[in-house]
């Protein structure tokens, strides 16, 4: 029973590493499915742990916290540049209807490019 709770946080340990992988490749859904595993986990651990770990317990937690702000980090960075990119997306889609405007305006074909 004492090193089923650290054992859980080393899972959930690895667990937000692999979280971590995920955001920095901008797979929001796998990192969303290991942060709620991960979230599981800990709560398991937490329920489990026995008083004669404690001092283990307090260095897992420790080393999660730290991966917490690696976490955060990297998801803010990611959200950053996701918000970029849609802002892009926008000046080019107001740039485009601008030329259709004009193509109506002046009776000329246009056609559209793959917005991407």
């Amino acid at each position: 029973m004492t090193t089923d709770s650290l054992a859980l946080l080393d899972e959930a340990l690895s667990l937000g590493e692999r979280e971590l992988g995920a955001l920095a490749a901008g797979d929001v859904d796998a990192a969303d499915l290991t942060a709620a595993e991960r979230e599981r986990l800990l709560h398991q651990a937490w329920e489990r742990r026995a008083p004669e770990t404690l001092d283990a317990l307090r260095d897992r937690l420790v080393r999660l916290q730290c991966l917490q702000g690696k976490l955060t980090e990297e998801a803010r960075r990611l959200h950053t540049q996701l918000r970029s990119q849609l802002q892009d997306n926008k000046r080019e889609v107001r740039r485009l209807r601008g030329y259709g405007r004009a193509a109506q305006l002046t009776g000329a074909p246009v056609t559209l490019g793959h917005l991407g």
